[in-house]
């Protein structure tokens, strides 16, 4: 999947170029508030999504396995029957936890891998994110602190990347997950690059 083109609403200029982006392979149009001219939204590496639903499925072993325990092992205390009446046939519990699950596991990672978008704009690091509730973080390069990289044991696995983006101002830190190993790196040397730019000529 390419990146994505977008074309974006006049904004206050800062006098200096934009940062230069890889050419895209696809273009769509969508607003991105605050930037002058174009800017491409980048998606997420793909198989983020492998990854997303193999971590969903450890989860649904667990709490599908703690369902079957409690049906097993719950009956006559009083707590456990006042959330297991007995009209309910056995097993409903566990076969309901392992359903919500399977569906967690087919739908969330695909909506997750749709919506998360980033883009190195000219003043700042542009993060739209979340399924029910849309967030868009807009953090601006003179606030970066530091800029890290970090793969947990199925990142590794799949050979991605999480980008971790601190900041001085509590709430505006930004996580970018899903990105190829050198990617990742590429782009945390060039945000401190840019960082180090900004607060040299602050």
């Amino acid at each position: 999947m390419g990146d994505e083109a977008v074309q974006v609403n006049p904004g206050p200029a800062s006098g200096e170029p934009p940062l230069p982006l890889e050419p895209s392979v696809r273009s769509e149009a969508a607003p991105v508030r605050s930037e002058p001219g174009p800017v491409l939204l980048k998606p997420l590496d793909p198989r983020v999504r492998i990854l997303w639903r193999l971590a969903a499925g450890l989860r649904a072993v667990v709490w599908t396995g703690g369902a079957a325990l409690v049906e097993t092992y719950g009956r006559g205390q009083p707590l456990v029957e006042a959330i297991l009446p007995d009209t309910l046939p056995p097993g409903w519990l566990t076969g309901g936890m392992a359903a919500l699950w399977i569906l967690v596991m087919v739908l969330v990672p695909s909506l997750r891998y749709r919506r998360w978008r980033y883009a190195l704009r000219t003043d700042d690091l542009w993060i739209r994110r979340g399924i029910l509730v849309h967030r868009i973080s807009v953090i601006p390069y003179s606030r970066l602190q530091f800029v890290d990289t970090r793969q947990g044991p199925l990142e590794r696995w799949f050979g991605l990347t999480e980008l971790v983006v601190h900041t001085a101002a509590p709430g505006t830190s930004g996580l970018i997950p899903g990105l190829r190993a050198g990617e990742a790196e590429a782009l945390r040397e060039r945000l401190a690059r840019v960082a180090s730019g900004e607060a040299d000529g602050a």
